[in-house]
């Protein structure tokens, strides 16, 4: 698995972040994360979401504070009992470790700051790191400009940093960004929502056919009687683009708003999982791509996994007992609470190997022999 091991996310460690009191995960070219509800599956991805925004271009950690409820929503057990949280983040790469460091601690208005920030480079047989030391008191990153000015070790690490991005297709109501017009021209990357779905397929089918030709087959496998997406630019306006699609047998055209919600998710899946290999995150993270599909469609959904964890990091977060019986145990990280606090814990296979041999890993995280479950 994963061509390219020398690039990838190999470890976090949370300190005082939401109910993560501190722990230190390490990380697996494919993690399924499994646990109870409000044991800390989400609160782990959500660490994504929070560098999604303070390193997009726009730096956006006081937008994501404040809509996340201020610090004291974020801080484990609020601001009194944790004062300050801490992540940080090691990337191994062809040429060494990248570590990105941040504490950040409560501030007027229920704001965080920065008390600490920097990035350390270790080269491979290398005994003493690079340090570049970003400061502390800022509102905002300074990653961004220390980066913009030259600094090669701060450049390679937003890079890292940037390319971890969070998806989330729950939301297929009619008024969903996906169902929705786009222009035609926002093709860099599939936006978290999958907002620009119809400017991404547009863009394969165009550049990418090989890629096209597979996500067609493989929604055509899923989908009862889509027979193929019809793709161009509305000949009102040529700047925007619907995901339309056409039906078996029939010549009439159908819009993204008849589609189900779990077919349109499912397009959505097979979208981000299936796109050219140069087109993909370094690592993508997911909560809960389980949901509303039929068991048939789970069965892809982890083959597709798989196969793109060939090229790409995939950290998901599960509570489908069917899903999760397309793993193994290497690649499962379990979630528990104990009095209001997450613990990550990895499966040893080897400890598994007699429940293996009769059991699938979903039978065996129903009968509780791994915890995660509602009990432990």
């Amino acid at each position: 698995m994963y061509e390219d091991p020398m690039q990838m996310l190999k470890r976090i460690r949370m300190v005082g972040w939401k109910s993560i009191k501190d722990q230190t995960l390490e990380l697996t070219p494919l993690t399924i994360v499994i646990g109870a509800n409000g044991a800390g599956k989400s609160n782990l991805l959500s660490l994504f979401k929070l560098l999604n925004a303070i390193f997009a271009n726009t730096p956006g950690l006081r937008n994501y504070v404040g809509q996340c409820g201020f610090a004291d929503s974020l801080l484990h057990y609020g601001v009194k009992q944790t004062p300050v949280a801490e992540m940080e983040l090691t990337f191994t790469t062809e040429t060494g470790d990248t570590t990105y460091l941040a504490r950040w601690a409560a501030a007027a208005g229920g704001t965080l700051i920065f008390t600490e920030e920097r990035v350390t480079f270790l080269r491979t047989g290398a005994v003493k790191p690079i340090v570049v030391d970003l400061g502390a008191g800022h509102p905002e990153t300074n990653l961004l400009r220390v980066a913009d000015e030259g600094n090669q070790t701060a450049a390679v690490a937003l890079r890292l940093l940037r390319s971890c991005r969070l998806f989330h297709f729950h939301d297929t109501s009619e008024s969903c960004a996906a169902r929705q017009p786009c222009s035609v021209d926002a093709n860099r990357f599939l936006l978290p929502d999958a907002g620009n779905l119809a400017a991404m397929l547009y863009l394969f089918s165009q550049q990418h056919k090989m890629a096209y030709r597979r996500i067609s087959a493989t929604v055509r496998q899923m989908v009862p009687d889509f027979e193929g997406f019809v793709l161009e630019p509305s000949k009102l306006n040529d700047k925007q683009i619907l995901l339309n699609w056409t039906h078996k047998g029939r010549d009439y055209e159908f819009g993204p708003h008849q589609l189900s919600d779990g077919s349109l998710r499912f397009i959505a899946l097979a979208t981000l999982l299936l796109q050219p290999e140069e087109k993909l995150p370094t690592l993508i993270a997911l909560d809960e791509p389980e949901l509303g599909l039929h068991p048939a469609a789970l069965e892809i959904l982890g083959g597709m996994s798989r196969a793109a964890s060939e090229h790409s990091q995939l950290v998901f977060a599960t509570q489908s007992s069917v899903f999760l019986d397309h793993f193994e145990p290497e690649n499962i990280v379990v979630v528990n609470s104990r009095s209001g606090t997450s613990e990550f814990q990895q499966l040893d296979a080897e400890k598994l190997a007699a429940w293996r041999a009769d059991y699938s890993m979903g039978e065996i995280w129903e009968k509780n022999v791994i915890g995660g479950g509602p009990y432990g």
